[in-house]
């Protein structure tokens, strides 16, 4: 399989996080709207410990009826897949690693029957002092695995406050370094780069050749409104966008679940003017 980035242009997508149901009816409206491009939020973040007993199907975000249709539409080349969220790989010990390895290996060989190479994991703890290596120990487990099936790994960073625990850009420099894999990269999320340094661009610069997909959406200066429509919120994206531009990392827009396909239609559109008034 062959990534995403490969394509002329900046691949736009839509994401299941917006799901309505019926699941067939929110899929035909998005495609009527424009998207080609899915990313599908297989499993949701844990952000309490409750949630990680024995059971995992707690944390499923979309179930197999939903998953079954969309294979069809796959199938008949009506939308492509270009990345599934696997949920949270918790480093706080061995028995939540091993839970979260066996969910998110479930993910990787999903992504593989939809010929789909970006999974997306968030490194999480509930524990308050975790260090780098515990992250690139728990990511190693995975390599083998994402080498066999021709997928790449994609840590996606996290914000203050919160259970996930790759955040800053030298953290994330340090784990893609230290494991040095082709199966091994990040998955930027817009909203959480902004609660460390609001000049998005400046926090992308400096890792943006392992980067190879983006959650998209926009934030207010003062953080208390995240996930907006583009546009909506206060981040500067010109600059943020000409990277993205220049690098043909796909973007998948990842705004407030309550939003439905004519906010997700909105937004695209939002992203597509940036795009067209920017220089690589």
């Amino acid at each position: 399989m062959r990534l995403i980035r490969s394509m002329r242009e900046t691949v736009i997508a839509a994401s299941t996080h917006n799901i309505k149901k019926p699941f067939v009816g929110w899929l035909r409206d998005i495609h009527s709207l424009g998207f080609r491009y899915l990313d599908v939020e297989f499993f949701k973040i844990a952000d309490e410990p409750y949630i990680i007993g024995n059971n995992v199907g707690k944390l499923k975000s979309i179930d197999s009826d939903a998953v079954q249709e969309l294979k069809h539409w796959v199938e008949n080349n009506m939308i492509r897949v270009i990345s599934f969220e696997a949920g949270s790989l918790l480093v706080d010990d061995d028995k939540r690693l091993r839970k979260s390895v066996t969910r998110i290996r479930e993910v990787i060989s999903t992504a593989f029957l939809f010929k789909c190479s970006i999974v997306s994991v968030t490194p999480s703890s509930f524990k308050e002092n975790v260090s780098r290596e515990d992250i690139v120990k728990s990511c190693r487990v995975l390599m083998d695995e994402c080498s066999s099936y021709d997928v790449k790994l994609s840590l996606e960073n996290g914000e203050v406050g919160s259970i996930k625990i790759l955040r800053r850009p030298e953290d994330i420099s340090y784990v893609i370094d230290r494991i040095a894999s082709p199966s091994l990269g990040i998955c930027l999320d817009v909203a959480a780069a902004a609660t460390i340094d609001f000049n998005i661009a400046s926090y992308v610069s400096r890792f943006i050749d392992h980067v190879n997909i983006i959650h998209i959406n926009d934030v207010t200066k003062d953080l208390k409104f995240k996930n907006l429509i583009v546009g909506l919120g206060d981040l500067e994206f010109n600059p943020f966008m000409s990277i993205v531009k220049k690098h043909k990392i796909p973007l998948v827009i990842e705004i407030y679940s309550g939003y439905g396909p004519v906010d997700l239609f909105l937004c695209k559109r939002q992203i597509e003017k940036i795009l067209q008034q920017v220089d690589c």
